[in-house]
């Protein structure tokens, strides 16, 4: 049996949304007006998302003006957890978030 989904929501530009391991299993990431792009990332630290490219969980998502971009993630989806080497401890987060979308990251905690 997989574990709870639970939701976590952010339009702020860059928001530490969990600390601890955790999966992502999906998102949904919703346009307010105009186009622009979110990276959904491990942690640098307890407060701060990486900007790294190289944590082995960087994943940038575009979405067009007045659209949403959604992604559910097969079988154990995406591990955020310190991985050897990357430079990520515990904990998801997002980075980037200029334009100020709507992002919902649903994850296991």
């Amino acid at each position: 049996m997989k574990s709870d989904v639970k939701p976590v929501v952010s339009s702020a530009a860059n928001a530490v949304l969990f600390t601890g391991p955790t999966r992502l299993r999906g998102y949904a990431v919703q346009s307010t007006g105009t186009s622009g792009t979110v990276v959904i990332n491990g942690l640098a630290n307890a407060t701060t998302v990486s900007s790294s490219t190289n944590t082995e969980v960087y994943i940038p998502v575009s979405v067009g003006a007045g659209q949403t971009e959604t992604l559910n993630l097969p079988e154990d989806g995406v591990l955020y957890a310190a991985r050897n080497g990357t430079g990520i401890v515990n904990g998801i987060g997002i980075t980037g978030n200029v334009d100020g979308l709507n992002v919902i990251l649903f994850i296991d905690k």
